[in-house]
């Protein structure tokens, strides 16, 4: 009888150990996946139109703030620049799309900024603070003028 109450504990502290050290979820080791869903690749804009962006965000545990910036690819002297934006999502979605809109500049007498290739860079949190960078090249140009 000893040896059943042994065997008893033995193959209940077992299966005890083996509910208490399974997860069924993998540990959350990567940032968000980011997507600009409605920009190309090298795709071309012109300065004095907007510059409208489609984010996709899609993470396990969940995203609660990203940033985008944008600026020259190659750090022209006269870039065109828009500094680090940060947005908050007062909460965690596991999947949201959010909508930025930029204004990129006419050329005027007083400022006229680099053509060429520029980097759209998006960063995203997730609740384990875990960061994804995502980078996303275009190019602006000014619009070809009629003399």
């Amino acid at each position: 009888m000893k040896f059943f109450k042994q065997i008893s504990l033995f193959f209940l502290l077992t299966t005890a150990f083996t509910f208490v050290g399974c997860n069924d979820e993998d540990p959350d080791t990567v940032g968000p996946t980011i997507e600009i869903t409605n920009v190309l690749d090298n795709q071309e804009f012109k300065f004095g139109e907007n510059l409208f962006m489609n984010f996709k965000f899609t993470d396990q545990t969940g995203v609660y703030e990203y940033a985008y910036e944008i600026y020259s690819k190659d750090f022209l002297p006269k870039e065109f620049k828009v500094n680090q934006k940060i947005f908050d999502l007062q909460g965690y979605f596991t999947e949201i799309n959010q909508k930025q809109s930029v204004l990129l500049p006419e050329k005027s007498p007083s400022e006229t900024y680099a053509e060429g290739d520029y980097l759209i860079k998006v960063q995203a949190s997730d609740i384990n603070q875990r960061v994804s960078t995502y980078y996303k090249p275009i190019r602006i140009v000014y619009p070809e003028t009629q003399e």
